[in-house]
């Protein structure tokens, strides 16, 4: 089953926890290309100094041993309503 979603992240400085769409192994998260600055990828201690930078465009993927609900994974943002588009399956 393929799952897929988008964390926006209104308020920058804010994290934001995805939504659970399912659990997945397989987990492919990508910043969009029109995002004003840089988002954040981690879990619920997510800020700009602990988690994965990704500038706008940037995508990175996650294999995970055991499935994790797509709502282990948190945002935060530098700017007001980037976006953070994920897609994956278990």
């Amino acid at each position: 089953m393929t799952v897929s979603g988008t964390i926006k992240v209104t308020q920058a400085g804010t994290r934001v926890q995805a939504s659970h769409k399912g659990n997945v192994k397989t987990v492919v998260f990508k910043a969009r290309s029109d995002n004003a600055g840089d988002v954040y990828l981690g879990g619920d201690d997510v800020s700009s100094t602990a988690g994965m930078t990704l500038s706008p465009g940037e995508s990175i993927q996650f294999q995970l041993t055991t499935p994790a609900s797509t709502s282990q994974f948190w945002a935060d943002a530098v700017s007001n309503n980037d976006q953070v588009d994920y897609i994956g399956s278990a």
